[in-house]
């Protein structure tokens, strides 16, 4: 009974989450009638939203800035990255329909809280998809796919290898990287050297190999990224 209550409140803080977001969206997108503005105030509204529900905001742009030196890295051509870079601040805004609680926890997560865990990457492709730029389109993609493993052993879907979009493929990497060199609950941020060795590791199981030769090429640009917030803010928790 417990553990039915507890679901059912977890249930409707998500639904209070997402009914909540798309009329700030609505309202925010009937304020501007340039499209570019639209864009950027939403990535804004979004940003917020993100940081007043616990995400670090130095975490977030060092995501973006990652991930557009990764996409660049690669070829991937500057009109594209830069729309990468945008997406790159906003597709983790499912998190929002979950519970804070959950995320604050210094224990591990229990079968059932994982699973609601699970449903931002759902959630977050639903709210992106509701706006056509761009960014969003490509966000939404990146929401739905940056915990899908390159072996196949990811969620939702188990997409594995180049089923999964090549900017999220460059995410997981940046997400993984953001995440491990922050404080959180029960677990001290990592030393760069052991986030590479980590990242290193895996290659070919977690995280696209390509995407790992060039986050490796690019190690001392992306630990400037990271060093850069660290010395300018206090350090923040969240994954």
């Amino acid at each position: 009974m417990r553990n039915h209550l507890y679901k059912k409140n977890i249930d409707l803080i998500r639904k209070e989450n997402q009914k909540s977001l798309r009329a700030k969206i609505i309202q925010c997108s009937n304020m501007y009638h340039n499209d570019i503005d639209i864009e950027n105030k939403l990535i804004d509204l979004l940003v917020t939203e993100l940081v007043m529900h616990g995400k670090d905001a130095n975490q977030i742009r060092q995501i973006s800035q990652m991930s557009q030196t990764l996409g660049l890295s690669m070829g991937l051509g500057m009109q594209y990255c830069d729309i990468l870079e945008k997406a790159s601040k906003i597709y983790d805004i499912g998190n929002i329909a979950i519970a804070s609680e959950i995320y604050e926890k210094d224990d591990k997560l229990t079968f059932e809280e994982f699973e609601m865990v699970k449903q931002h990457t759902l959630f977050g492709y639903e709210i992106l998809q509701q706006k056509d730029f761009p960014s969003f389109q490509l966000a939404s993609v990146i929401s739905m796919e940056h915990h899908e493993w390159w072996n196949g052993g990811g969620y939702p879907s188990q997409l594995k290898s180049t089923e999964i979009d090549i900017a999220s493929r460059i995410v997981a990497v940046a997400d993984t990287v953001g995440a491990l060199f922050r404080l959180r609950p029960g677990r001290k941020r990592w030393s760069y050297s052991k986030i590479l060795e980590y990242v290193k590791a895996r290659s070919g199981i977690q995280f696209d190999p390509d995407v790992v030769d060039v986050f490796l090429i690019n190690q001392e640009v992306i630990h400037e990224i990271l060093m850069t917030d660290l010395e300018t803010v206090p350090n923040a928790w969240y994954a």
